[in-house]
């Protein structure tokens, strides 16, 4: 069984083999595929990076014609003029010019819209705290660069919200900065779902605080897709970014691992008050996992460039091949081990190795020691001769010579052996001996050769037979007749 054992082995080595090219390249393949997944997440922090200074552009553009409003210029430089710190002479007729304006704004209308006088107290403002007067602003680093005659952009929390803000000064007479504008638009749900998240479809967008979350979108996989982060493990991801030098120096982070399969992610700081607290924005895509993930993606030309054909017959041609060893080394070798057998019920009295191979000569080898034994056993019942149910020789036993016994005719001696015939017949059920019994011709051959020899050797007129049970078995008792 040499080459059907060689041919599993082959098997065995070209299956664990297989495997193991299998699991190197899933992890290629996902090496690749998070790196792949990292530069795509990298850009899509970039573009929303983009994306917010643009808009912040945009809205810092469309506060041009509030902070040059004509009545909201006038009512600041008379602001400036005042002795009187109080902001009540003033403040109401501001903040209601402010909610006029911001009204005429449309879909760029602020959630916050605050006035501030040349040196920083609020005197007119919309949205949270409306109304509210009299606070000090102007050691904000936005408020304080509008007044100075730059604009900004910055993000703020106010109540647990983000806003993102931007500040034009208000000018008089073209050069006497008399206080500025700031606006504000709330980071909410719907902004991060409508503004944000379309700029990178299919990834996780997050804004947070030091607090937690502001905002946050986490889509819904494609079939067979890899599962996007969840808004919760980006915001737990971010109890990392204090040990990360790139973080702590430059506010941004590469894409980064989170979790254990939760995806890569990148994190970029806010610009100001919640940038310097810790605050930022973070996107995230899932990384594939599953072995047979990118199976389930496969289109119907993927599938037909596969050579089905050819693996099929290739995958028929090995299982011919294995057929075609186990018939050699095992089919074969039995049958020729069953003609061998069929030979000892014939005329062979053992089988020849030299014929067979394999386990067929193993076992024609073991079958050789068995009958051996079996005739050695058989030879120390007999005393010392061989005894055989078909050789009657190996069955008679020779006492002395009888003297005294006349010699018989022909005709008697054949009576003789015919009653003998029939007694050795009875003594062989007797003693329960199966198989088939010697014919006539034969036991008469075997008593014709066995009373010569014992003629020749005792000089005996004659022999008579007697059938006897002897170790179980049947036998014949020849007795010399001496005249």
């Amino acid at each position: 069984m040499l080459f059907t054992r060689l041919w599993i082995v082959v098997l065995a080595l070209v299956a664990g083999v297989s495997v193991a090219a299998a699991m190197l390249a899933r992890s290629i393949y996902d090496h690749d595929r998070a790196g792949d997944v990292g530069a795509l997440v990298e850009a899509d922090r970039r573009a929303v990076d983009e994306f917010l200074r643009r808009d912040a552009r945009t809205r810092l553009d469309d506060l041009a014609p509030l902070s040059g409003d004509a009545q909201l210029v006038t009512l600041l430089a008379a602001r400036a003029n005042a002795t009187d710190d109080s902001p009540r002479a003033i403040g109401p007729r501001v903040t209601q010019r402010l909610r006029s304006l911001n009204d005429d704004l449309g879909p760029l209308k602020g959630d916050v819209l605050i006035a501030v006088d040349r040196r920083g107290i609020v005197v007119g403002r919309v949205g949270p705290n409306d109304n509210e007067l009299g606070g000090y602003l102007g050691g904000i680093p936005l408020v304080e660069r509008a007044l100075s005659g730059s604009v900004r952009d910055d993000v703020w929390e106010l109540g647990g919200a983000a806003y993102r803000m931007a500040a034009r000064p208000v000018i008089s007479e073209g050069r006497y900065y008399v206080g500025a504008i700031v606006h504000g638009m709330a980071i909410n749900q719907r902004f991060v779902e409508e503004k944000v998240s379309r700029l990178v479809p299919g990834a996780t967008v997050v804004f947070f605080g030091p607090g937690g979350s502001y905002a946050g979108v986490a889509p819904t996989p494609e079939r067979g897709g890899p599962a996007s982060p969840t808004v919760a493990a980006v915001v737990e991801g971010r109890s990392a970014l204090a040990s990360r030098e790139e973080w702590t120096r430059g506010g941004t982070t590469r894409a980064i691992e989170i979790g254990d399969h939760d995806g890569m992610v990148s994190y970029v700081a806010l610009p100001g008050v919640v940038g310097a607290a810790g605050g930022g924005v973070a996107v995230g895509r899932g990384v594939p996992t599953l072995p047979g993930d990118f199976l389930l993606k496969a289109s119907k030309e993927d599938f037909s460039r596969v050579p089905i054909a050819l693996l099929s017959f290739g995958a028929l041609l090995l299982a011919g091949v294995g057929i075609l060893l186990v018939y050699a080394e095992y089919d074969a070798k039995k049958k020729r081990l069953q003609a061998a057998l069929e030979g000892l019920r014939k005329d062979h009295d053992r089988l020849d190795p030299l014929v067979l191979s394999g386990f067929a000569r193993d076992l024609a080898v073991t079958a050789n020691d068995g009958i051996d034994a079996v005739v050695k056993r058989e030879v120390q019942r007999a005393g010392g001769r061989v005894r055989d149910v078909g050789d009657l020789e190996s069955l008679l036993s020779v006492p002395s010579p009888q003297p005294g016994v006349m010699a018989m005719s022909p005709q008697e001696e054949q009576r003789h052996w015919r009653e003998v015939y029939d007694q050795f017949l009875a003594r062989r059920r007797e003693a329960g001996e199966g198989g088939e019994a010697p014919s006539w011709e034969k036991f008469t051959a075997t008593l014709q050769k066995s009373k010569k020899e014992l003629q020749s050797r005792t000089g005996a007129a004659g022999v008579r037979f007697t059938a006897q049970v002897k170790d179980g078995r049947a036998g014949l008792r020849a007795s010399p007749i001496t005249v």
